[in-house]
């Protein structure tokens, strides 16, 4: 008897032809017996996924037209076959082995917890390649020598084999088997079940990659009502191509690739593949996709193929985009998904490319369309997987300022206070705390004492474990206690289903041991393996992998990042064995996946309305065009263009969507408040501002407007200026014998608050203390001539009616009774011409004041705590300029400035000398909307 094989073309409707069939009987040799009661509910079909299963159950009822017992669908490959080994449980078991073994191995292996379970994903994936392939582990441990390798492979492969051997024994002696076992062992279930089948029994859209579905098909094509349906099969693929097939370089890339290995397996011949259905002429689209995918030693062919191919009717409903960057290329999918809504059709993306798919569901929601993404999101992405991540890491006491907020403020935090959060957010703007401190820290305050309490109490099952190495089981237990104390009530959601869950199979999994503080890293780890997908909206567009996609149809289809290193991606072996390695292993090369990823795109591209796509810059770098692309465009040759003007209308229209019209720009701010409302007293230093920036001025001192101090500010700047001034100060006004004394004691007295930022007071003691031979020195050297008269001393006079007032850092006096006015400078000094220009009258204006009471000899910069030059004293005007002159314009030019801003109708102009302000941004300048001004 005969195999039964089908094939289904690619142009045809897979699922839906398959439901005709099996609702018409097509399966049952003779037809359904005449006594046989519900003949559909007696048949079992095989399909890929599960969403493909879902989608066959619509099919037959549309196909039944009205309600029907449904056959049996089955998945093949579910992850989730009875006996397996939930993945969680998997990871945690393995990476406990690795991390024992790691500390006796002579390789560098993992250090931490959270590496030890990014390598286990690694591992557990070549185990499952090897066993779904049916290679011999074992001869991991003659590899070495079979693959003539390098010596250090042999600490590796030992290290494999014994990881592998210790986790097999671990499955054993809980009664569990690996995803690949199981899958095998309800293979060979099924394959016992069939003498006892009802009915017929059908595997359909597989191209049997895997030896045990391979062995399934096998066993159903020798059932007397068994067959097999293919999907894409080239019906018109000439004996003399399946020949070049078979000694093709790149035979392993085709799209046949994998159905000629499986047909082989079956011992049936492609002339002996009948279609499903009615037989009809393949279609111009079938016939250009099946030369186009011709194996490299027969492409000569295409010149003929363009002569035989109606390429006006092929290229007819294909489109072209290549656009400039990623975004460019996710507006034009968008677009294009929307206009199929529009015409009424159904419309899909289909792209591996999980950054191109975020995109895409960002760029169609502006166009109002939800989103049906089979990927879904990774669990540590969510809301939930977020807040179980910083909740671990507060408790933990691992959290910084950043992430300590971002719990308290998260939408999921039960035990919150607005009130507490603003008070300690305001605490935590200042030089960095160790992470331990900071719940203490809110608890001191008068406004965070209840907030703290609550914290603590629900913290106390991760907070209160031992530090030392505890098993997983008992922190995820812990954590999931936390959680449940933390979480708002009714919060619900796949994605808190998901943590809930990922908590409840660490808690139940033994074998890695790790310390508290490495939970937050090994739970993230954990997570972003678990995938969390809601349930669609009704209406909803979808997204694809190119696996969820096979046997889907759609009446407009796009296939998104179709370049080299995207679709396909790269041929990656992984981490542990090489091209080489792989071969003597016994385990399929990685063109292999090309071959499969080759086959979905084939078929996809049989719809009626087919979009390509692809970004000539994506991730930074330029990409070449997929070699799907190059050879589709290389046939076709001019009849291309079409295609491509249909693509490029897309990016222009997507492109004119998003423009903005042009508009002039608006006007420098220059706000011109009441008289009022304008200042009667200013600081001496806000006078330089005031000129260079009056915006800048205006909404400091009259909105009274400061920027926020960024979390935990970097801890060399953020106390530089404050600190060195007050060593200085309690130096110079409490001065001891020797001056070394003095200079340390005024170090230990500045730093004495700073107990609370350790890390700032080890930097800045050390910066300190290097400055201490130069500090003392160039005092020393002052003395005889100078001696130090007042230390920050308070100044004040009127102008214009304008009270200025401030501070001098220091004034020194001679035996003549004159003074030197001196400012500290822990910034860059400004410039000579700034100050003799008076933009920078800080100084001139000091000498001012002082100048009706002691005559002004000198005026002198002191740059303080330059790595280079620690301590630099030089004078603050030119040469040969006389300090009362300068004065004298200083007071003259502020009186006259003064009478300016006395004006209703002067105003406060953004960046009035810019040359002299710089261009870097200020903090006021997002206010004054400079970047759309300032061009």
């Amino acid at each position: 008897m005969s195999r039964r094989v089908h094939s289904i073309d690619a142009d045809v409707p897979f699922l839906d032809t398959l439901a005709d069939a099996l609702v018409s009987g097509a399966f049952w040799p003779d037809g359904p017996p005449p006594e046989t009661q519900l003949p559909l509910a007696r048949t079992r079909v095989f399909l890929p996924t599960r969403r493909a299963a879902r989608a066959l159950s619509l099919a037959c009822l549309k196909a039944a037209g009205g309600p029907t017992v449904l056959p049996t669908i089955d998945a093949l490959g579910d992850d989730e076959a009875d006996g397996a080994i939930p993945p969680i449980a998997a990871r945690i078991a393995l990476s406990g082995i690795i991390a024992r073994l790691s500390s006796a191995a002579s390789i560098a292996l993992p250090s931490t917890a959270p590496e030890a379970l990014r390598l286990s994903a690694d591992l557990l994936d070549l185990i499952d390649q090897a066993e779904t392939e049916e290679a011999d582990i074992a001869a991991l441990e003659t590899l070495v020598e079979r693959a003539e390798l390098a010596a250090h492979w042999t600490l590796t492969s030992a290290f494999l084999m014994a990881a592998i051997d210790e986790f097999h024994a671990h499955l054993a002696a809980n009664k569990l088997k690996t995803p690949a076992a199981a899958r095998a062992a309800a293979a060979e279930r099924a394959i016992q079940n069939l003498a006892t089948a009802p009915g017929p029994v059908i595997v359909a859209g597989s191209t049997g990659s895997i030896p045990a579905t391979r062995r399934l098909m096998a066993a159903v094509a020798d059932h007397p009502m068994g067959a097999i349906v293919l999907p894409g099969f080239d019906r018109l693929a000439t004996p003399a191509d399946w020949d070049a097939l078979a000694v093709a370089d790149d035979a392993p890339n085709h799209p046949q690739a994998g159905l000629k290995t499986l047909l082989d397996a079956l011992n049936v011949a492609p002339a002996e593949v009948t279609p499903l259905g009615l037989k009809k002429p393949q279609s111009a689209r079938g016939q250009f996709m099946a030369a186009a995918f011709r194996p490299a030693p027969a492409t000569d062919a295409w010149a003929g193929d363009r002569a035989t191919i109606d390429l006006e009717a092929a290229i007819a409903g294909l489109s072209l985009v290549e656009a400039a960057d990623e975004r460019a290329e996710a507006a034009a999918i968008a677009l294009a998904m929307r206009e199929a809504i529009d015409r009424g059709e159904t419309t899909a993306l289909v792209t591996p490319h999980r950054g191109l798919a975020r995109r895409v569901s960002h760029a169609l929601a502006a166009h109002g369309l939800a989103v049906d993404d089979s990927a879904g999101v990774s669990a540590d992405q969510t809301p939930a997987g977020r807040f179980a991540r910083l909740l671990a890491s507060a408790a933990t006491g691992t959290a910084g300022a950043a992430a300590w907020l971002s719990l308290l403020k998260h939408p999921l935090m039960a035990a919150s206070d607005a009130i507490a959060v603003a008070a300690f957010e305001a605490k935590l703007r200042a030089p960095r705390r160790p992470p331990a401190t900071l719940l203490p820290l809110l608890a001191s305050l008068p406004e965070g004492a209840r907030l703290a309490a609550s914290l603590r109490a629900a913290f106390a099952p991760l907070a209160d474990l031992p530090d030392r190495p505890l098993p997983a089981q008992t922190l995820a237990e812990a954590h999931a206690r936390t959680l449940a104390a933390l979480l708002t009530e009714g919060a619900a959601g796949p994605d808190i289903e998901a943590i809930v869950g990922a908590l409840s199979g660490a808690s139940a999994a033994p074998g890695l041991a790790l310390r508290p503080a490495e939970w937050p890293g090994a739970f993230d780890t954990l997570c972003a393996t678990i995938t969390v997908r809601g349930h669609p909206a009704e209406g909803a567009v979808r997204i694809l992998g190119p696996l969820e996609a096979r046997l889907q149809a759609v009446d407009a289809v796009v296939l998104g990042g179709l370049s080299e290193g995207i679709w396909p991606a790269p041929a990656d072996p992984g981490p542990f064995l090489s091209r080489g390695m792989m071969a003597a292993f016994g385990i399929g090369l990685p063109e292999r996946k090309i071959g499969l990823s080759a086959h979905d795109m084939f078929v996809a591209a049989h719809m009626d309305s087919v979009t390509l796509t692809r970004a000539r810059r994506a991730g930074g770098e330029a990409k070449l065009p997929s070699r799907w692309w190059q050879r589709l465009t290389t046939l076709a040759g001019p009849a291309i263009t079409p295609a491509k003007a249909r693509g490029a209308r897309l990016l222009a229209s997507a492109a004119a969507r998003e423009r903005v019209g042009t508009r002039p720009p608006p006007p420098r701010p220059n706000p011109a408040p009441p008289q009022n409302a304008r200042p009667t007293a200013i600081r001496i230093t806000d006078v330089g501002p005031l000129i260079r920036d009056p915006y800048a001025f205006y909404a400091r001192r009259i909105l009274a407007l400061s920027a926020l101090d960024p979390l935990e500010s970097d801890a060399a700047f953020a106390e530089r200026g404050t600190l060195i001034h007050e060593v200085m100060r309690h130096y110079l006004t409490h001065p001891k014998a020797p001056a070394r004394a003095a200079y340390d004691a005024a170090v230990e007295n500045a730093l004495a608050g700073h107990d609370a930022t350790p890390d700032l007071k080890i930097l800045w003691h050390a910066r300190l203390q290097a400055m201490a031979e130069a500090v003392v020195a160039a005092e020393e050297a002052r003395r005889p001539t100078w001696r130090p008269g007042h230390i920050e001393h308070p100044i004040e006079a009127t102008f214009a009616g304008v009270r200025l007032h401030g501070r001098v850092d220091r004034i020194d006096g001679n035996s003549e009774g004159a003074i030197d006015i001196i400012d500290y400078k822990t910034g860059t000094p400004p410039a000579l011409k700034a100050i003799a220009a008076l933009l920078d009258p800080q100084l001139p204006l000091e000498a001012a004041i002082l100048s009706d009471e002691h005559t002004v000899a000198a005026l002198t910069l002191v740059a303080l705590g330059r790595p280079k030059a620690p301590v630099a004293w030089r004078s603050a005007l030119p040469k040969d300029t006389p300090p009362a002159d300068i004065a004298a314009r200083a007071a003259e030019q502020f009186a006259a400035l003064m009478e300016h801003y006395k004006r209703p109708t002067t105003g406060y102009l953004s960046r009035a000398r810019v040359a002299f302000e710089g261009a870097a941004a200020g903090p006021y300048d997002h206010l004054a909307r400079t970047a759309e001004w300032q061009v």
